[in-house]
């Protein structure tokens, strides 16, 4: 949970991308090939922010891993991950 590991015991980065905002104001980003989900605990926006709004201040370092559903507690554990903007960002 909140780290892949490779066959050989290695940590691998995780790709995320934007979600959106959760019912505590936290930007949830969604793992492309897992049903991870990953955000930020201490940069809050509003319900209506936008992915541009978003990925103008959280970075990869700002997220921890939150659980397999979209509005989960929040685990706290470090993730590696890398975010993946939407074309038109």
């Amino acid at each position: 949970m909140g780290q892949v590991v490779n066959n050989k015991g290695q940590v691998v980065t995780q790709e995320v991308k934007f979600k959106g905002i959760d019912r505590f104001n936290r930007p949830v980003f969604k793992a492309l090939d897992k049903p991870e989900y990953y955000g930020s605990v201490h940069i809050l926006f509003s319900f209506d922010a936008t992915e541009y709004d978003v990925l103008s201040k959280v970075n990869d370092e700002d997220l921890c891993y939150f659980g397999s559903r979209f509005d989960c507690e929040p685990y706290g554990t470090e993730a590696n991950v890398t975010i993946i903007r939407s074309s038109n960002v």
